[in-house]
Parts: structure tokens; C-alpha cells; sequence
């Protein structure tokens, strides 16, 4: 699961296809709704290289109760292990679309209103969380009982997640007879789409076949296009609301229910489910969120990006020498990092001061402890403060920007 080779692969997808859609000029992708995915996609990883994958460690305790294992040295355990772990993803899968409280963090991944391949990393970082409060990840333990050894689910389940990530766009049309068989972008496309014949289809990661047995199979048609995003989106280009946005929703309606057992059970009823004390939702407005884009938009937001991504890249290569307090601040400074993105991404005038403040605590952490965030300061720390002031000039350059153009108007 550690394979060091996958997020570079994930990234170069994400920027080929970023660069492919400005040549051709298309409206596949739009540049905020983009990094915000990223955005959401950062906390969610991270917390991932902190906490260990808890359905690994389930499979590992479970597999010596089971009395026979297949053998570990055939060349058949693996494509036997990508095969019977996509099966497991996709009943995880539907089980992700089945509760008001599966969904409710499920449905980050399909918050967006367009489809590309950073749409696929989309995921809130509270979905590990109820996967294990819901029992979501029994889901991967399952193939313990045919003894497949963990390091093939384990390459099945990296397969999963690369196949299941490419899939997500516009760029790619049918792929022939290969559509009978794989779960590919005009089957996954079908996945994300609102319209009402495309609803809950195709779970399917790598292979179709499941939802063609088990009924949930509909192909993409020429003559319903397919419209991306959920029925109450966030409307947010900040993080931590996109992240949270569903599960507010229950929240609010397990606060606003009389009874006691509704605000209980509103989290493991059908997903959509409501107490019938509760007042409806007004409907979504149909419409794409573009509002006007903030100043500097390429440089300013590849340089918040870039912070973001190098933070998660040196606590990720640097937790085995790290306390694990240490570790969890890091990982809460990554949290506070998406969300001064967001300010600036949604066109906050809290957005200077939000810098000002994760600058505060870079240089009050290194006059206290002169290290960064437990670890010593070498060149990539001093990259990362680079970065940390390259960013509080440029939010002041903006905001002097911003007034400038006040006066003058």
C-alpha cells in the first residue's frame, strides 16, 4: 500500500490532463474547482500516512483465524487478488451510496460539477473514519476468507485505486469490446452523472462485469449527455466546507428532527432519508459556481498548491523519525494550510490575515523549537519556509492590489 511510485503517478495524470484541456481549450476542467479537489484530496492523504490503513491491519489479524491460505509464491494470486479485490470495492462501493452517514462523506468524491482526473482524488478526510464506524471496510477484509495472502489484496487494491483514479474524465470515448469487460471513462462517467437514468450505476473499479451481473450496469448514451455533481452542492471553493458539506446536511437534520430516534437514526437510514418533521431543502439551482476568479489565479494558486504539496510530501517521507504529537500537528498544519488556500481560492478578504496566521505559527514553532514540527531543519525545511514567506508577500502584494483598484474605481 506504501508504494512510493503512486502518488507521482497520480500527479502526472492530473497535470497531463490539466495541460490537454488548456490546448484544446475545452470546458472540461475549471481551474479552482480543480485545486479545490486537490485540496480536499491533501488532508485526506495525509491522515492516511499518520493513521495505518485500518483495513490492512484487520486483514493481517484476521488472517491466521483462517484455517487455509492460498499459496503466496503463484503467479495466479495476483491477478486472483486484483480480480476478488475489485469485487470487494465495488460492494463497498454500493455500500458507500447506501446511508444517509456513508454517503454523507462519499459524496465529496461526487461533489463536483465537472469530471477530470483530479475529481478522482476528490475525498474527504473523514471518510476513513466512517468507514470504520459504518463497518465500510469489512468490505476489504471479506477476501481474508478465501486465503488470499495480503500482499496480493494489497496489489489488488493499488490497482483498484490507479484504474479506478484514470478513469475520471471527458477526454477518453468508448474503447470498443473492451467496454464489456472494463469499468472505463464513458462507464465511470455514467457513475458521476445526476440525470435520472444514470443514478446509481456502475460501481465498478476495473471491471463492468459486476454490474452487470448484479444489475446496476447502464451505458453512457449519446443522447443524454451526462451532468456532473450532486443535488445540494457545497457552492464553496474552501476545503474544509466541500469536505464537510454532507455531513453537515445530516447533522442539520438530526438537529432539527422533535424526536429523539430520528436524530439517531438519520445516520444509518437510506441515504436521502429524512425525518418527516423536517422542512425541505430548497432544490439545487441547476447552475455551474464560477464566480469571478481571484487576482493571480496560475501563479498564486500554484504557489499555494505547491506549499500544500510539498508540506504533505515532507511529512509523509519523515514519520518513522517523529513523535506521533508531532506528527499529528503537522497534520492539523496541513488542515490549516487548505483552508487559508480556500480563503483565497473563494476570493476572501480574510485571506491575508489567514496567511498571516499560518506564518505566526511557522515562525513562533521555529523560534520555540528551532525545528519544523519535530523534525530538523535541513534544505527541504528551508524550502518550505521559503515557501511559507513567498506566500505572506504575495498576500500582502494582493491585498495592496485590492485596495489599490478600491480607490481607483
Amino acid at each position: 500500500m506504501g508504494d512510493i511510485a503512486i502518488p507521482f503517478v497520480f500527479v502526472a495524470l492530473m497535470a497531463i490532463e490539466f495541460v490537454y484541456n488548456l490546448w484544446r481549450g475545452n470546458d472540461h476542467q475549471y481551474p479552482r474547482d480543480s485545486a479545490v479537489s486537490v485540496m480536499v484530496m491533501i488532508p485526506h492523504f495525509a491522515a492516511l500516512s499518520i493513521v495505518p490503513v485500518l483495513w490492512v491491519v484487520l486483514y493481517r489479524d484476521a488472517a491466521p483465524l483462517v484455517p487455509w491460505q492460498l499459496p503466496a509464491d503463484a503467479w495466479w494470486i495476483w491477478p486472483l487478488g486484483v480480480v476478488t479485490m475489485d469485487l470487494a470495492a465495488y460492494g463497498m462501493h454500493r455500500y458507500h451510496h447506501a446511508l444517509n452517514l456513508t454517503w454523507a462523506v462519499h459524496a465529496v468524491h461526487h461533489s463536483s460539477d465537472e469530471l477530470t482526473i483530479t475529481t478522482g482524488g476528490r475525498s474527504s478526510m473523514a471518510e476513513p473514519v466512517v468507514n470504520v464506524i459504518s463497518g465500510a471496510y469489512l468490505f476489504l477484509v471479506a477476501p481474508v476468507a478465501l486465503g488470499l495472502p495480503l500482499p496480493a489484496a494489497a496489489v489488488g487494491w493499488l490497482v483498484k485505486d490507479t484504474w479506478g483514479f484514470a478513469v475520471h474524465t471527458r477526454n477518453v470515448g468508448r474503447l470498443g469490446p473492451l467496454e464489456w469487460i472494463l469499468a472505463t471513462p464513458s462507464h465511470h462517467r455514467v457513475h458521476h452523472a445526476t440525470n435520472p437514468i444514470y443514478r446509481d450505476k456502475n460501481y465498478g473499479f476495473v471491471f463492468i462485469v459486476w454490474d452487470r451481473l448484479f444489475g446496476t450496469f447502464q451505458p453512457e448514451l449519446d443522447d443524454h449527455p451526462p451532468r456532473y455533481g450532486v443535488d445540494q452542492p457545497p457552492r464553496s471553493f474552501r476545503p474544509l466546507t466541500v469536505a464537510f458539506h454532507h455531513l453537515a446536511l445530516v447533522a442539520a437534520d438530526a438537529r432539527a428532527t422533535r424526536r429523539w430516534r430520528d436524530r439517531i437514526r438519520v445516520w444509518f437510514m437510506p441515504a436521502g432519508w429524512r425525518p418527516a418533521d423536517v422542512a425541505p431543502r430548497p432544490t439545487r439551482d441547476g447552475g455551474r459556481y464560477r464566480p469571478v476568479a481571484p487576482p493571480g489565479l496560475y501563479p498564486v494558486g500554484m504557489l499555494q498548491l505547491a506549499y500544500l504539496g510539498a508540506t504533505l510530501w515532507h511529512l509523509a517521507s519523515t514519520l518513522q523519525g517523529a513523535s506521533v504529537g508531532a506528527n499529528l500537528a503537522a497534520l492539523a498544519f496541513v488542515v490549516l494550510g487548505t483552508a487559508v488556500s480556500g480563503e483565497y481560492f473563494e476570493r476572501s478578504p480574510r485571506y491575508l490575515t489567514a496567511e498571516l496566521a499560518r506564518s505566526v505559527v511557522v515562525a513562533a514553532m521555529l523560534g520555540t523549537t528551532g525545528q519544523w514540527f519535530g523534525r530538523d531543519i535541513d534544505g527541504f525545511v528551508l524550502l518550505l519556509i521559503a515557501l511559507a514567506g513567498t506566500n505572506l508577500v504575495t498576500a500582502t502584494w494582493l491585498e495592496r492590489l485590492t485596495v489599490r483598484r478600491s480607490i481607483t474605481a
